[in-house]
């Protein structure tokens, strides 16, 4: 077959027609893809000429671009590392070198992106493909043009790819297409000067209504401003349903669930050993006859010749309108596994307990596993919630050993102190840590001084104390164990010299740390990185965010001593901590915002004047903790993931944060 399709490319290849005609016999964009287009081992684990044997389900999708399929309009609302960028990819190689007489639109979020995403993905494509030659200028008569400009590639037959971000309308205007290819649209802004640029972008190709072609994918962001999810809802929601290998019961990979019939569990099931996944127990259990399937099972699973095939689960608004919900689960072997899956979700969620862990890793898994929206919910922590947090068994300045082992999983294992900077004070907190996270405050305290400078002058008799508590000062627990301060940091947004004057009195253990926005949609999430001071000493970068959102979910946690062992990060408080210290954990609320440019955002809002000061050490003290288990593992392992159960078994083993009785 593909032979025979070689040989119809070349023949047309060496035509002299402009466009497709009935002269030439017509070739699917899946079977031209499968014919010229080459993938290099630097994109794929899977190098050379593309098969989708490697993912079946992307056929169909592919396929609605042909020039011969009534379809119009195309969106998928997908999870991450599902192929869905080589989809993309293949309809623009099909338009570009089969069809070539029509034009198409490229759109992302930033003019920038699209650049670079034609000089790293099309460009490297149609190269690798064979078709670099079929690159020309439409004036034939120039030798000096090449058919590439900075926002267009001219290609032989007559047609043009241009590439747009959506943030300026004015720039597209002037253009139409037929054709038009949406990249990651939850990653756009919510308005642009002209209204929303999903429906801005379709105009392109209003004067083209038997000819238009639209595509638009994205992983779904938030629920109440995605436009994959609008897009999705609007077509006729296919989902790609598979066959059990043994039954032959057609269904599509949920992730858990009951059979109300026979009460057995469906979906994803696995096994625990010590708190950790156990990799081998991972699989996919079928709807009707609980058969398990492997992740060497996919290829079968998935294959069209098993009867695995898309199906419609509504109607949409047009017949000629298609939809697509592709989560992470139907990524091919040697891809994303579905071991990661379950390691993603066990991260967020604590399926007994039916709670979520991580409130920022909860979001991730439902946008980038399941390829859902998340929506938000509890803006406010209240006051009642905290409350319930205090355990009457200690008192500020003590370490509850013995309370810790009987309900926290082990004894404290380490302490760490965060200190949030002012004029007339310094705010000092300090926590102790168990196995998997679990916090008590161990003390939180004010050193004040009222004179004129204040805090703002290393002379203030303040920061002596604070140098001799971090040097000096030891808590010694219930069991007669001893905890100095493993870390310190300290807020440098106030005073950021004199803070990394302070912290550079030490070469390792105390540094300042800065605050800084949460990373765009599509980066890369890192909680904390480290940076260079003025001085040449090392200080840390933290995403406030990220933290405030994992604290908000904690502390909403209801436990008594009448329930299991506590979760992951529950969060303990002594006694005596007074009313007026525990409501500055509530005063922060999650607020939406929407800036110039239409980038829908969250954010925590302290009213003018509230007192936060043991919200703010809180966060830190939870950073504190991952830059001392980052530390130690780049000194230890030179590992690149954090192993968390192997760090809580090397302190218990290697006692460096505390003293034994």
């Amino acid at each position: 077959m593909l032979e025979r399709y070689r040989k119809i490319g070349q023949e047309w290849l060496s035509s002299e027609v402009a466009a497709w005609t009935d002269n030439v016999e017509h070739i699917e964009p899946t079977d031209f893809n499968e014919v010229y287009r080459y993938l290099p081992s630097a994109v794929t684990s899977i190098p050379g000429y593309i098969s989708y044997k490697v993912n079946p389900y992307a056929i169909e999708i592919i396929n609605n671009f042909s020039i011969k399929s009534p379809v119009r309009e195309v969106s998928v609302m997908k999870g991450a590392q599902v192929t869905y960028t080589t989809m993309l990819e293949s309809i623009a190689l099909y338009y570009m070198f089969f069809v070539r007489s029509r034009s198409m639109m490229f759109y992302t979020a930033e003019q920038d992106m699209a650049n670079a995403r034609v000089e790293a993905c099309f460009i490297p494509m149609i190269n690798q493909s064979g078709f670099a030659d079929n690159i020309r200028s439409g004036d034939v008569g120039n030798r000096r043009k090449t058919g590439k400009t900075k926002t267009m590639i001219q290609y032989d037959g007559g047609g043009n790819f241009l590439w747009f971000g959506v943030r300026n309308p004015n720039k597209s205007r002037m253009w139409s297409a037929p054709v038009i290819l949406k990249d990651e649209i939850d990653g756009w802004p919510i308005e642009v000067a002209d209204g929303c640029p999903d429906a801005l972008t379709d105009q392109r190709a209003a004067s083209y209504p038997n000819e238009r072609k639209i595509f638009r994918g994205s992983t779904p962001a938030l629920k109440d401003t995605s436009k994959i999810e609008a897009a999705y809802l609007r077509g006729d929601q296919r989902k790609y349903f598979v066959r059990c290998l043994k039954c032959g019961f057609a269904q599509y990979l949920g992730w858990v669930g009951e059979n109300k019939e026979t009460g057995k569990k469906w979906g994803f099931t696995w096994e625990t050993q010590n708190g950790t996944l156990v990799p081998e127990s991972v699989f996919y259990c079928c709807r009707n006859c609980g058969h398990p399937h492997h992740e060497y099972d996919k290829a079968k699973l998935f294959a069209l010749e098993n009867g695995a095939e898309w199906k419609p689960t509504a109607n949409a608004i047009s017949p000629n309108v298609r939809s697509y919900h592709l989560p992470a689960t139907y990524a091919p072997v040697n891809m994303r596994t579905w071991v990661d899956c379950v390691v993603e979700y066990l991260k967020a969620w604590d399926p007994v307990k039916k709670k979520i862990i991580d409130q920022g890793a909860y979001q991730s898994f439902r946008n980038n596993i399941l390829g859902k929206t998340y929506e938000v919910k509890g803006a406010k922590v209240r006051f009642q919630q905290v409350s319930l947090h205090r355990r009457s068994c200690y008192r500020l300045g003590q370490v509850p050993n013995k309370y810790a082992i009987q309900w926290s999983g082990s004894r404290i294992l380490m302490v760490t102190c965060a200190v949030d900077v002012h004029k007339h004070f310094l705010a000092v907190s300090t926590v102790g840590w168990t196995k998997d996270a679990r916090s008590y405050q161990i003390d939180y305290k004010h050193l004040i001084d009222d004179s004129d400078e204040g805090c703002e002058n290393l002379d203030s008799p303040v920061w002596a104390e604070l140098a001799k508590m971090i040097d000096e000062h030891e808590y010694t627990s219930d069991d007669g164990y001893k905890y100095p301060l493993a870390i310190t940091v300290i807020d440098s947004g106030y005073q950021n010299e004199l803070v990394v004057d302070f912290c550079s009195q030490w070469e390792s253990g105390v540094y300042p740390i800065l605050g800084r926005q949460r990373p765009a949609k599509n980066a890369r999430i890192q909680e904390f990185s480290n940076f260079k001071t003025t001085l040449g000493t090392i200080g840390f970068k933290i995403v406030v965010d990220h933290y405030k959102d994992r604290c908000s979910t904690l502390l909403r946690r209801d436990w008594s001593e009448e329930a299991e062992t506590q979760d992951r990060f529950h969060y303990n408080a002594p006694i005596d901590i007074p009313d007026s210290a525990l409501k500055e954990l509530t005063v922060e609320r999650r607020m939406k915002k929407v800036d110039e440019k239409g980038h829908v955002s969250f954010y925590w809002h302290r009213p003018d004047g509230a007192r936060n000061e043991l919200w703010d050490t809180l966060i830190y003290n939870h950073a504190a903790l991952e830059i001392f288990a980052w530390i130690m593992m780049q000194e230890t392992t030179q590992a690149e993931t954090m192993d968390w159960p192997g760090f809580w078994t090397w302190l218990e083993d290697e006692q460096i944060t505390y003293t034994p009785k």
